[in-house]
């Protein structure tokens, strides 16, 4: 053992980067960012941060493509769009379990958003589902926001991150 300092510190890391794979369901969701993963890191930075055994690569021939978190049928349940080999965008969909800071998450009610965000939310129509709405609540600064697509009046899907990125309705397409 050349550098036992060097060692043990890879060995504390790796106990570290173990309980945020494992602690991954109770990360929260802010403004640009999920845990330690934040808008703006590279794909190797993110992939650094924790044996995501659930971790999928999903490129695509363009410059946008997804890096996707997915733990069983259920659980912790996210997505990092990439674009020019950082995360510019943190979603949470399908049947995920994750929330954000303030409580919002997959299912909650769209007066319980308004409840929790109150009148910085702006509600529009949303652009393919008749019974949806796009929810956006933007930082006060403008650089960041979250966005909530709903259906029936019930949270469908969050994105997260800096406001030029959070409004590509169609994700990478």
């Amino acid at each position: 053992m050349k550098h036992p300092m060097r060692n043990a510190a890879l060995a504390l890391a790796a106990l570290g980067i173990a309980g945020l794979a494992s602690g991954a369901g109770t990360w929260c969701l802010g403004l640009g960012s999920l845990g330690p993963v934040r808008a703006g890191m590279t794909v190797e930075q993110v992939v650094r941060l924790a044996d995501f055994s659930g971790m999928e690569r999903r490129h695509a021939a363009e410059e946008c493509w997804y890096l996707a978190y997915r733990q069983g049928e259920k659980g912790a349940e996210f997505q990092l769009m990439i674009i020019g080999g950082r995360v510019v965008r943190i979603e949470l969909v399908r049947a995920s379990t994750l929330h954000t800071l303030s409580g919002a998450r997959i299912g909650s009610s769209e007066a319980e958003l308004t409840r929790l965000y109150g009148a910085r939310l702006d509600v529009q129509p949303h652009k393919y589902d008749e019974r949806g709405r796009t929810i956006t609540y933007r930082s006060s600064d403008g650089a960041l926001g979250m966005r909530f697509e709903t259906s029936s009046g019930k949270v469908t899907a969050i994105q997260s991150g800096p406001w030029e990125h959070l409004n590509y309705v169609e994700g990478c397409s």
